[in-house]
């Protein structure tokens, strides 16, 4: 039965995406409803699905439906779980769009050209069911006005210029040998030990031990290892923007995918959360250089935070440089002004407008892990050519 109900839990999960504002305890042709089927896979009924109530595709993705990262599913996150495919399915009715919200279309005179391949063209793509003109921009996200890394440091006497960042509860912690050796201490957990009796500590020091432990489910050998990729690894991938020329603001927020947010004017990707429950459950980290930035398999080099050291078009008066675009279009700005003030009136994306700007966001703190929380522009996506 519950097979069953996870077939229809799956199909119903991309209905609802395409039609957000559907009733959730009424199905349509006598299917049970979302309601119904949480409540079969919920066998505490603690109103959560925890990583041990759920199998399949649900386990698989876990960490990017859990976009709280709060290490359990609610209705509202199965609701929204952006599923294989489903952004490209997703149709958004056209009276969400918001024609009184001033826009600025992209300017692509910020983007660094050397680090851009070919041109940066313009196409028609329809984006949820609307044609809109498209920047095409094609990269291989690799920074080159900032070193990337390091990450993991070598020996638990290295101070914190040979490692990089790690946060917790909104902080941010420099990843010395000595927070390596005190991790257990640290997450009050006794099974933490990212270091050998020599002292010297455990990082994944190939291509093969990335791969290996650069994925939510970590091989086993690389359990307790500092989880560094090298950038030169995946040199060669070519990361493809599509993203509107001028953003259209929506009256409904867009939930962020799992692919790419957006682009710093360097080239490289800003990243949705990393999923560090994932990473944690393995007794591994994989640590933030100082600039916000760290590698996968899937995307390169990318960044989780906006942590300065990339290229910036500061304002005519005291307003926050702006630092990149989002996969809508719209500006990302860095979070405090010229006076070291916060942005005020944020929405639920992050984001509010002004006389200048028009609607644009404001990167989060480094120890949010949410570069930006949601979208408010018609999203458009990215493309990895591994």
């Amino acid at each position: 039965m519950k097979n069953l109900y996870f077939v229809l839990l799956v199909s119903l999960l991309i209905s609802c995406n395409s039609k957000k504002k559907k009733d959730l305890t009424n199905t349509e042709d006598g299917r049970p409803s979302l309601s119904q089927i949480f409540s079969e896979f919920d066998a505490d009924k603690d109103g959560k699905l925890s990583r041990a109530e759920v199998n399949g595709p649900l386990a698989d993705d876990f960490d990017a439906i859990d976009t709280n990262q709060d290490g359990f599913l609610s209705e509202t996150e199965l609701t929204a779980a952006p599923g294989p495919k489903y952004e490209e399915e997703q149709i958004i009715d056209k009276s969400e769009i918001n024609t009184t919200i001033k826009t600025l279309a992209i300017n692509t005179e910020y983007f660094i050209q050397d680090n851009i391949i070919g041109d940066i063209t313009q196409e028609k793509i329809t984006l949820s069911g609307i044609e809109t003109l498209c920047y095409v921009i094609k990269t291989h996200s690799q920074a080159t006005e900032h070193q990337m890394g390091p990450w993991c440091p070598r020996h638990i006497e290295d101070g914190m210029e040979k490692g990089g960042l790690w946060f917790k509860d909104d902080k941010v912690y420099d990843v010395s040998g000595h927070f390596i050796a005190q991790l257990d201490e640290f997450y009050s957990d006794d099974k933490w030990k990212l270091y050998r009796e020599d002292g010297t500590v455990k990082y994944t020091e190939t291509e093969e031990a990335c791969l290996a432990a650069a994925k939510p489910d970590v091989e086993e050998a690389y359990n307790n290892y500092c989880v560094e990729c090298l950038p030169e690894y995946f040199k060669d991938q070519v990361t493809t923007f599509f993203i509107p020329v001028k953003p259209v603001y929506l009256n409904t927020s867009q939930n962020l995918g799992r692919t790419g947010i957006g682009i710093a004017f360097n080239g490289v990707n800003f990243d949705p959360p990393a999923p560090t429950h994932a990473i944690l459950a393995a007794h591994t980290i994989a640590p933030l250089d100082d600039h916000g930035g760290h590698v996968n398999p899937h995307g390169g080099y990318h960044y989780h935070a906006v942590a300065g050291g990339t290229k910036e078009i500061e304002q005519p008066d005291v307003h926050a440089p702006i630092v990149g675009y989002a996969i809508d279009g719209f500006g990302i700005y860095a979070l405090k002004d010229k006076n070291n003030h916060l942005a005020a009136d944020l929405d639920e994306c992050g984001g509010h407008s002004d006389a200048v700007r028009g609607y644009h966001y404001h990167a989060g703190a480094v120890g949010d892990n949410q570069i930006i929380k949601c979208l408010h522009g018609l999203p458009g996506y990215t493309q990895v050519q591994e």
